[in-house]
């Protein structure tokens, strides 16, 4: 076999191979038609009819004579479907070799349909539902999807037969039937009889004599790809394509009408958006089919005419109407009528639809013209030369972009969108020539159309990048492009310039606050970022200029940053008024005013941040040293809670607490020192009244005297406010507060320990002087009982025992005995002296107790 070298030859080649498949095979002109629309936009065909009418005859003499030049043979799957039909059965077995060695499961596609360009599956509707549709989706997919493997196929087309009714499919199964018409580009119904005497005649004849079919022409798949390969290259105007939209919507009103009339009637095709694009391509196969067998010299470009190709695409393929009409006199089966019934009712509306398509298409000149209104374009482009508004210019643009592109349906009516287009084009050309004019002397500046476009304006901006998309995307404005944007460019640069300066100005207005300030960063950003944009659509056309733009973008992004951290930093640094608000407050509303200020910057130039942290510095530090030096406290503890919130708080609002608290230092230390002198005062200790001893004033006394006036633990607490503060000690310090802070505070603790042993030991001495010769003596029960009682009125064991007292004076003493020096050593003594306090009490109280048990 040799290829051949021209297109011709292989419609030739096509046309000789089916002209002798039609004098085969009579009365199947419609099979045939669909079928070679299949072969040729690489679709598949569904044929049903009864047994006995050569459906699967036909299918074989097709597929299995188009042969591969290569190998001499065809191309061909072939495969009968039953109900024990698996799925390997058809995508091909699985691979046991990678199932055993690796655990995934593989199929060998190339020993099912996948592997061959033709596929013929008999009796089709034999199969399961659940592996007919897995046919479906392999052939409308042409892949095998397992896993994560994706496997293409070579298949091309299949044809599938069926000895049932479409109506018995339908009864078995409504959504399988819609799956194939979704899915098949082609279904044919083949009848039981012929419609005319003469092909019953011809078939007697050759059974008489025995002929059998001689077929002898064969198609190559080379000379095939040839003729699909032209299908690709099928023009379709835009009219044209209007014609499929509307006939496909109209027929599928049409039916859908026939469906409330006969309630048993089911339309052949789903119409679907898959179904549209499918009709496209059976279009272009028509117009390549009409010139092989009747017009070898037509363009390969659709026609109005050969939107009555697409009945074969949408209707059931079946005779003609007069040979239906033939047929329907003779049927007997109600399964054979039904279904020569729906092929008349379907060619009948499917005439009455194309009638009425054509009639559509002929005056849609004028209506879509209508639609289109290029008069209001043309009229906006001639304002435009008048007067430039961007915002006119912006609206004006898009919707000529939308109309231009595809672009009208009826080529008539691009003319007056084409001159509106070009108007608009060159009243952005003029107000480009123009640069960054002010309009300043012209009389309505005032606040009309000609009011003063200031740096330039986002509208502005818009107005030029809408123009230089329609120039780019529209054919005939192309050659306008690259000059456009050239203009663009200069007029371009100079708006960078212009927003750079609009922001070193800012210097010199000293009212602006911050807020001002962010806005005017938010709006300068959204100008620049318009300019960039627009410099993107320059890349094409003017592609030095893109990278000027570029360059400039960048050194006027860390101008106007530069210029808008130095009139923030004037701000900030300005004497502000004394107020009554929180200190906080003050500085939390300061960090959100310069958080937004900063976020708004770095939008701008991401390489200068660190704003708020120089701003904010000055602010938390005043704010510090406020509450640090205005904070009353009694106890160093709440001191130290003050000292975490300041930390916290500027921690909360994005600032380093180290440098603040550490220039808060010798603050925090007078504070210390003052309390610690404060506490240093001397608190008188008389030694109790005798009757105070026993019946419990001695209690009170010291209670309100020393635990309120003489606090302990203080040393303690300021061992951890140091411990705490020590994030922000001087690096070259051991700790944070200096040695005569502590000093201070130790001293004053241990005054008043000093002061509360002493009165403890007055109290106990003076105590045991009384209740000891009772103990000495006892003179019965009772008198222990009265020694017992009158020990526990004193309320001294409440005070050793229960609140435990001489625990925590020993506590701070041992904290106190930490200390280095004479203060330590005095801190040692007072605990010996606590110690007798405590062992002299245990003493006394161990007798009473064991003269109770034992009288």
């Amino acid at each position: 076999m040799t290829h051949p070298t021209s297109l011709p030859q292989a419609a030739q080649a096509f046309r000789r191979f089916f002209g002798e498949l039609r004098e085969t095979y009579l009365e199947r002109e419609t099979l045939f038609t669909q079928i070679e629309l299949a072969l040729l936009c690489r679709e598949h065909v569904l044929v049903v009819g009864p047994p006995g009418t050569a459906k699967s005859a036909i299918a074989s003499a097709v597929l299995g004579r188009i042969v591969d030049e290569k190998t001499g043979g065809p191309s061909l799957f072939a495969k009968q479907i039953a109900e024990s039909t698996v799925q390997t059965d058809l995508i091909g077995p699985v691979d046991f070799k990678v199932l055993t060695e690796t655990g995934r499961t593989e199929y060998i596609t190339d020993d099912g349909m996948l592997g061959a360009v033709h596929a013929f599956l008999d009796e089709v509707f034999d199969g399961r539902d659940m592996l007919l549709r897995s046919i479906l989706n392999v052939l409308h997919e042409r892949e095998l999807k397992h896993g994560r493997r994706v496997t293409s196929g070579r298949i091309e087309c299949a044809i599938m037969t069926s000895n049932r009714y479409l109506s018995e499919v339908l009864a078995r199964s409504p959504e399988l039937l819609l799956a194939f018409a979704d899915r098949l580009s082609f279904i044919a119904f083949v009848p039981k009889s012929f419609a005319r005497r003469a092909s019953r005649a011809a078939m007697l004849h050759r059974f008489m004599h025995g002929a059998r079919p001689d077929l002898r022409v064969s198609l190559t798949l080379q000379q095939l790809d040839l003729l699909q390969e032209a299908v690709e290259k099928v023009k379709v105007s835009s009219q044209v394509l209007e014609g499929v939209e509307l006939l496909a919507d109209g027929l599928e009103r049409s039916l859908s009408a026939q469906v409330a009339k006969l309630p048993d009637y089911v339309p052949t095709k789903y119409f679907s958006q898959r179904s549209v694009v499918k009709a496209l391509w059976a279009l272009k196969a028509a117009v390549v089919r009409d010139q092989i067998y009747q017009h070898p010299d037509r363009q390969l470009e659709a026609t109005i005419e050969d939107l009555e190709a697409l009945r074969w695409f949408f209707l059931l393929g079946g005779p003609s109407s007069a040979d239906a009409e033939a047929l329907l006199k003779v049927a007997v089966d109600p399964r054979e009528r039904a279904q020569l019934e729906i092929v008349r009712l379907e060619q009948r509306t499917f005439d009455e639809t194309l009638a009425k398509v054509r009639n559509e298409l002929v005056s849609g000149v004028e209506r879509e013209a209508t639609a289109l209104a290029a008069g209001e374009d043309l009229s906006a482009a001639e304002a435009l030369a008048r007067s430039f508004q961007p915002g006119l210019a912006s609206i004006t643009a898009q919707r000529l972009l939308v109309k231009l592109v595809p672009g009208p349906r009826h080529q008539d009516n691009r003319s007056p969108l084409l001159g509106a287009a070009r108007g608009l084009v060159t009243a952005v050309e003029q107000r480009l020539a123009r640069g960054m004019t002010s309009q300043q002397g012209d009389p309505a500046a005032a606040g009309g159309v000609n009011a003063p476009e200031g740096r330039g304006g986002l509208q502005l901006l818009t107005s030029f990048k809408d123009a230089l998309e329609l120039c780019r995307s529209v054919p005939e404005l192309r050659s306008q492009f690259n000059p456009l944007c050239e203009s663009s460019a200069r007029l371009l640069e100079q708006m960078l310039e212009m927003i750079a300066l609009s922001a070193e100005g800012v210097e010199f207005e000293d009212g602006l606050k911050i807020e001002g300030l962010v806005a005017l960063a938010d709006n300068l950003e959204e100008e620049i970022s318009q300019v960039s944009a627009l410099s993107g659509l320059l890349a094409e056309g003017a592609p030095a200029a893109m990278e000027r733009l570029r360059v400039a973008d960048m050194a006027v992004r860390r101008r106007v940053v530069s210029s808008l951290r130095r009139r923030a930093a004037a701000a900030f640094q300005a004497p502000r008024p004394a107020g009554k608000r929180d200190p906080f407050e003050t500085l939390s509303t300061d960090s959100r005013r310069l958080t937004q200020l900063e976020k708004s910057l770095q939008v701008l130039d991401p390489s200068q941040p660190g704003l708020k942290q120089e701003l904010l510095q000055p602010l938390g530090l005043a704010y510090a040293k406020q509450v640090l030096s205005t904070t009353p406290f009694e106890r160093i503890e709440q001191y130290a809670r003050a000292a975490q919130m300041v930390a916290e708080n500027l921690r909360q609002e994005g600032l380093s607490p180290d440098a603040v608290i550490a220039a808060c230092r010798d603050i925090i230390e007078q504070r210390l020192v003052e309390h610690a002198r404060m506490l240093s005062r001397e608190v008188a200790s008389p030694p109790p009244a005798p009757n105070a001893v026993v019946n419990g004033d001695a209690y009170t006394f010291y209670r309100n005297s020393f635990s309120v006036r003489a606090p302990d633990g203080e040393l303690a607490a300021l061992l951890g406010l140091d411990n705490q503060l020590s994030f922000a000690q001087p690096q070259t310090a051991a700790s944070f507060l200096s040695d005569g802070v502590r000093q201070a505070v130790a001293q004053a603790e241990l005054v008043f320990a000093h002061t509360r042993i002493k009165y403890l030991r007055s109290w106990l001495t003076q105590l045991l002087t009384v209740l000891l010769p009772e103990l000495e003596a006892p003179k019965g029960k009772a008198e222990a009982e009265r020694t017992f009682e009158r020990l526990v009125r004193s309320r001294f064991p409440l005070l050793a025992l229960k609140e435990g007292e001489l625990v925590r004076l020993r506590g701070v003493l041992g904290t106190l005995g930490a200390m280095q020096g004479e203060l330590g050593e005095s801190a040692k003594k007072l605990s010996l002296q606590l110690r007798g306090i405590d062992e002299d009490f245990g003493r006394f109280s161990k007798r009473v107790l064991e003269m109770r048990t034992t009288l």
